[in-house]
């Protein structure tokens, strides 16, 4: 009796031959990623170099230094915009991978009929589609592990006034976990799209936006996954928030903790202070410290693979009943 091993060896190297150039064009542009990031943090580098060879600091107020402080300003600005294409890209990654996995790689094999073939060698249905699925996630998982590392790396070469902030989106949603298991969310949904639509580009569109529409919902929900910090502070006073913490809600309430009724006080009004302090009003601020990156980090990544491994139940279920 063949081995689950043994019986997946064969679909693997079939997978790899038909899909090799396919293979070498994403290495080459996981490579052509990494040395563009290298290349971003070392100008980053170089700026604040050149800034300090100058004699100056962007605080200095000596005529001599206003063009310099001026192109590293402009340079930084230059190299920050890189960062965020960078992590759009990585963001944007998984999606394309649903597309490929629903449509090259599954769902043409039944338009073009040559999943027959692939049936008649051997190899159980089953086995087929844990070939396809293996052997994507394998050099998927990898490249996203890689460019998620170096991109953390590239953004602690920011400097001032342009600092890596973990909350934006294309930071947090392109470090950590959260890119590797949104990877493995996408084939799975793309596993189950091929099969539920069986047609190549169907397939390839339905999987691109399922992927998309999951990272969009998740990008404006997340910071509602882990309790945020909540305090009040006198109408005066300085916000307790630390530095880098991401401040999700402010305002205004009573003395007692309620909310300030709308229209208590004009915003147009030239004595909005004033009327706040009449009505013995202090401020309120919920948010997530830095520390929390990790913890929110967790739970997304958790609620991804919860969902990949319903999409993929659902993928195999779905290959049961179309085999018979």
């Amino acid at each position: 009796m063949s081995t689950p091993v043994a019986s997946l060896r064969g679909p693997a190297r079939v997978v790899l031959r038909l899909h090799r150039r396919t293979l070498w064009a994403a290495g080459a542009a996981v490579a052509v990623g990494i040395a563009g990031l290298v290349a971003v943090a070392l100008l980053a580098d170089r700026a604040a170099a050149d800034l300090a060879g100058a004699g100056c600091t962007l605080s200095s107020d000596t005529s001599s230094c206003f063009a310099p402080a001026r192109d590293f300003v402009e340079r930084m600005i230059r190299i920050d915009q890189s960062l965020t294409y960078a992590g759009f890209a990585l963001i944007a990654l998984p999606a394309v991978v649903a597309a490929f996995v629903a449509g090259p790689l599954i769902a043409r094999e039944w338009e073009t009929g040559s999943i027959k073939l692939s049936w008649s060698q051997s190899t159980s249905p089953a086995a087929w589609l844990a070939a396809r699925l293996v052997t994507s996630a394998v050099p998927v998982v990898a490249g996203i592990v890689v460019l998620s590392a170096v991109l953390s790396w590239s953004r602690t070469h920011l400097a001032y006034p342009f600092p890596a902030v973990w909350e934006q989106a294309t930071a947090f949603g392109a470090t950590g976990t959260v890119p590797v298991a949104a990877a493995l969310l996408a084939l799975a949904l793309g596993a189950l799209a091929g099969l539920l639509l069986r047609r190549t580009v169907p397939a390839l569109a339905v999987a691109l936006a399922a992927s998309g529409l999951v990272a969009l919902v998740l990008s404006t929900v997340r910071f509602h996954f882990w309790p945020m910090v909540k305090a009040t502070y006198p109408l005066e006073g300085a916000s307790p928030a630390p530095k880098w913490s991401y401040v999700v809600e402010e305002g205004y309430v009573t003395a007692g903790g309620d909310p300030l009724p709308a229209g208590t006080c004009s915003t147009s009004s030239l004595n909005f202070r004033e009327c706040l302090a009449g009505h013995d009003v202090q401020n309120y601020v919920h948010y997530h410290p830095a520390s929390h990156y990790w913890p929110l980090q967790l739970v997304e990544t958790g609620i991804l693979l919860a969902l990949a491994a319903l999409a993929l139940f659902a993928a195999f279920r779905v290959l049961r009943r179309l085999h018979g």
